[in-house]
Parts: C-alpha cells; structure tokens; sequence
C-alpha cells in the first residue's frame, strides 16, 4: 500500500498480487480518521499476507502514518522523494498527482526499485538527537541570514566598517552587536563620548587599543550622510536583525548545551568526541542521523546515504564527469564535511591525505571541496567501525596501516 501524505489528508493506494491498483481511499490528518482507513484497507487484504506500507517520509506529513502502521504490525518502508520524481517522468506523469504518487510509492516497493528502502528503527535518544542537531542546524541558518541582513544594512550606512583593512570591531563579533544595541543605527555615535565607546570595547578585550578604535568609530558614524528619515528606517531594519541575532545566539546556547550532555551520556558519542575532527554538534548528527542506517547497512551503502561517495554520469557531453549521489541525508553530508575541513587543521594524518587529493583534483573547477569530501569518505569509514563496532579511534593504528599500503605499493610498482 502506497501513501501519499499532505497536511490536510492522505491519500492511500492498495495494489493487488500482480502489483495493480485493488483500492484507494483518502483520510484526514487525524490519527482516528488514519485507523479507520486502515480498517478499511485491511478488511480487503487477504487473510495471511502481510500489509506492506510505503511513504515518502516517516516524518512531518508521515508521521501518524508510519505510528499507526507500526501499532498494527505492517512493514514500514520509505520511498526516496528524488527517486519518485524520476519514476514519475519514466511513468509519463506529467505532473504531481496524489492519488497516481500514491500508487508510485507502492509500485516502487512491489518492484524493489532503487530508491525505496525499510525503514529504519531508530531510539527514542537517537530520535531526540536527531531532533536537537536538526534545530540547532535551522536555527544557525537563521541566524546566518540574520548576519546577511546586518551585513547590507551596514554597506549602506557605513562601508568602511566592512573593508577588509577595517582593524575595529567586525560585522558579526560581540562588540560591534554590544554598539549597535547601545547606537542602533550608530545613532548619537557621533556625540558620544569616548570613554563610552571604549567601555564597551574594553569588555571585548581590546585592551590598549580601545582608545584608538573609539576614535574611528565616533569618525564613521560622523561621516553617515544619510537623511533623517531613511536612517530611522534603517535603524529599524538593523534593530530587528541584532535582535534576531540575539535570539538565535540564546538559542543555540541551550540546544548546544542539550546535544551535549546527551553525547556524553552516549556510549557512542563517548568513542566519536576522540576523533579528530568530531565535536558535539557533529557527534549528535551522526547518532542521531547515520548510527541508524549504518546498523542495517554495509559501509560502502552507508557512505552513499551518506553523500560522500562520487557517481559517473556519461550523458551527451559530459562523458568524463562525476557528481554527488542526490537525495542522500543532507545533515550527515554537511556533518561529515565540516569535520573533514576542520579534521585538516588539527590532524597530520587528514591533512597529508587532503593534500594528495587537493593535487590528484587538479584542473577541477573547486578542487578543495572535491579534495574535502575525498576526505569525508576516508573518514567515513573509521566513523562506521566507530559506530557498529565498538572500535575506538586510534592514531597509531591508522599511520602504521598507511605505512603498510604506501609499502606494499611500492612493491607492487616495483615488480610490475
């Protein structure tokens, strides 16, 4: 049985033992009204076969679907959206229609189509930790384009602040916030007095020269030519920004806070934090997002699902071209990266590796973030023995067994 599932109703699709449609019915987003259709479907089952649901997303729309399926004992599978999609322009479908997904999504687990999987069982830990990285990640988007918003505010009204040789407070540090909620819009700046100004500089540790940062601040806001009227527009403008900065900055405080607590209370999340790299944040998202999958998977499955492993695709004029895996998870892609790069900084082994890649990847149009992700999928496979088999990280384990390969290799070379 296929799902296709909305915010206002689902729609539900039965094929028969030769995979075609038997039944459809639509429910209300209501837990009772899903229990009654399932009631509806079930009494046209035939007595022993087991009732196979598939949906798109065991989340958000899906949820109540997926709760009530489990409650009654069916298999749960999901269907990858992006993988819908291209099996919908296949099937001719011009455009989206429910009750024709619907049935998509129980064709592709009747066939066993790439793309359409049994869902995976996930802990109520590793469910709040996927919850917890995920709004942690929202709320940094947010923040981020809260900062933009400042940013061309700050273009306008005073761009020296901006420049690249400008040595005061930058756009997104805690003094140019700390002035801007005393100023907003560097308001009364121009007449305030200097020992005010390095107070608050003083409080960021500027130390001796506070003094001559106040100096160029009183000067910028001096030189603001804007007119009266336009300024108290814009001083609203970055009021709201500043403070959606503040909001966020709070928030992410406590949920940073959560996440962290509970990775160290994880056994898992004991054994990542020791790898170079991996902090809490990251930590969280792959307990909470790739410990699941990776249970149920082989390594190099996981890696795809992942987003770090490299797809040819040969088409017309890009015969020689290779590309991410789409529809993979997109928080353990960006967790796996941030930790590569900042893996690179801290650990000699990931970045003697980075840097023969960076070189193998030359001519590529980016090659550092080619060179990056090569590294996400190095690291990727000590992160999976980490997270299916106890193992812990080790250094000295990973040198001598790249001394081995860089031996037998030269071996092999010298033979040949």
């Amino acid at each position: 049985m296929g799902f296709d599932c909305g915010e206002d109703e689902h729609q539900a699709v039965l094929l028969d033992g030769e995979g075609q449609e038997a039944f459809r019915v639509a429910m209300t987003n209501r837990r009772d009204r899903i229990e009654e259709g399932f009631a509806l479907i079930l009494l046209r089952v035939p007595t022993g076969a087991k009732l196979v649901v598939a949906v798109e997303s065991t989340r958000s729309h899906g949820r109540l679907v997926t709760e009530v399926a489990k409650g009654l004992g069916c298999e749960v599978w999901q269907v990858n959206t992006v993988a819908l999609n291209h099996f919908r322009a296949v099937e001719g479908q011009p455009r989206k229609d429910d009750v024709r997904d619907a049935y998509l999504c129980a064709r592709m687990v009747y066939l066993r189509m790439q793309g359409a999987r049994m869902k995976v069982e996930i802990s109520d830990e590793e469910r709040v930790l996927s919850r917890l990285t995920r709004a942690y990640s929202r709320i940094m988007e947010a923040r981020t384009r809260a900062l933009q918003a400042l940013h061309a505010i700050l273009l306008e009204l005073a761009p020296e602040v901006l420049h690249r040789h400008w040595d005061g407070p930058k756009v997104n540090s805690k003094a140019m916030l700390y002035l801007l909620e005393r100023w907003p819009g560097f308001r009364g700046l121009e007449r305030a007095q200097l020992r005010s100004i390095e107070k608050i500089l003083h409080s960021c540790r500027y130390g001796d020269r506070a003094a001559d940062v106040a100096k160029w601040l009183r000067d910028v806001a001096r030189r603001i030519g804007m007119s009266n009227e336009e300024r108290r527009i814009v001083t609203l403008e970055m009021q709201n920004a500043v403070e959606q900065i503040r909001s966020c900055d709070a928030a992410l405080g406590q949920l940073k806070q959560e996440i962290s607590e509970r990775v160290q209370r994880h056994p898992v999340g004991v054994r990542l934090l020791e790898m170079p790299g991996i902090g809490v944040i990251v930590a969280g998202v792959l307990i909470g997002e790739l410990l699941p999958v990776a249970r149920t998977s082989r390594e190099a499955q996981s890696a795809t699902y992942s987003g770090v492993t490299p797809l040819g695709r040969k088409s017309g004029k890009s015969l020689n071209t290779s590309s991410l895996t789409r529809g993979v998870n997109k928080w353990v892609l960006h967790a796996l990266y941030t930790s590569a790069v900042a893996a690179k900084k801290c650990s000699a082994i990931d970045r003697a590796y980075y840097e023969k890649k960076l070189l193998g990847y030359a001519g590529h149009k980016k090659p550092h973030v080619a060179a990056f992700i090569a590294l996400g999928r190095q690291r990727h496979k000590v992160i999976f023995k980490i997270l299916t088999t106890g193992a812990r990280y080790d250094k000295e384990t990973l040198i001598s067994s790249h001394l081995e390969r860089i031996k037998d290799q030269q071996q092999h070379e010298a033979a040949a």
